[in-house]
């Protein structure tokens, strides 16, 4: 029986240890640690002169402060070591106040991009448009918002359509003769989305920013209560839903949902 209270006695104590391991893993380590997750999407639609076209998602930057936008100069400096051919903003520059507008700008600016730089608004960004889409602008970015547009590749298109919960997407051009990319801040616009599009790329839920295997995420709210972490399949269609690049600062926690920037290859179904 004394075995046996000591037996208990240590699993109680490595229970509580862990505990503490994990709560200041999320607290004070994962908030400013960041990722760059490489995801495969195969499409037999894709055209060979697409094949292995990378697309550099970034979405929710969160910027609060000076200190945040440093942090993501580095992620830029980052970044660029990445392969990747676009990069597409999927909103939420910052967490609430404009500031350093043209620091800012000029860190987008210097994100090196093969072949373009689009972006769309979050929901945080919709309280500041005009600001936000003029410093997206000068950093290079071009915004765009409920529209389709054809992009070619050398020999290959593929379709760009951008949306948000309030869009009539059966009205927006989603024909494509390869492949339809939708882009909206919500993850759960899918719900409709997945009849019109291949592959949509979203942001938002941060990843649930505690995210426990197996369970789910603990933290949803609107926009992100059905899709909110990691890669979801249909049988005609994909999401993928970034975990952003930094958490909000009023709940900094972030545990199994890093930080990260995706690079989305795209693939034909013959490619290694």
């Amino acid at each position: 029986m004394k075995a046996l209270r000591i037996i208990r006695r240590i699993i109680l104590l490595v229970i509580v240890l862990s505990l503490i391991v994990l709560c200041g893993y999320g607290f004070f380590i994962s908030p400013n640690e960041y990722t760059f997750k490489n995801i495969k999407y195969i499409n037999e639609n894709i055209g060979s002169d697409l094949n292995d076209f990378k697309i550099a998602f970034i979405s929710d930057i969160n910027l609060t402060n000076d200190d945040s936008l440093e942090r993501f100069s580095n992620i830029v400096d980052d970044l660029n070591e990445q392969d990747f051919d676009m990069v597409i903003f999927g909103g939420n520059l910052y967490e609430d106040s404009i500031f350093s507008d043209e620091d800012v700008a000029n860190t987008l600016k210097h994100i090196n991009c093969k072949y373009g730089k689009l972006a769309i608004l979050g929901d945080q960004d919709r309280n500041n448009t005009l600001e936000v889409t003029t410093i997206l602008n000068n950093g290079g970015f071009e915004v765009l918002s409920d529209t389709s547009r054809t992009i070619y590749y050398g020999n290959a298109t593929f379709t760009l359509v951008v949306y948000d919960d309030e869009t009539d997407i059966s009205s927006l051009n989603t024909n494509s003769s390869t492949i339809t990319i939708g882009i909206a801040h919500y993850p759960d616009t899918y719900t409709t989305a997945q009849d019109y599009v291949d592959l949509q790329l979203s942001g938002h839920s941060l990843g649930g920013s505690i995210y426990i295997p197996y369970f789910g995420s603990l933290f949803t709210e609107e926009g992100c209560t059905t899709y909110n972490h990691g890669t979801y399949k249909t049988s005609s269609s994909a999401l993928v839903v970034s975990n952003g690049v930094t958490g909000k600062s009023s709940f900094p926690f972030k545990l199994f949902a890093p930080n990260q920037i995706l690079i989305v290859s795209l693939n034909t179904t013959s490619s290694n």
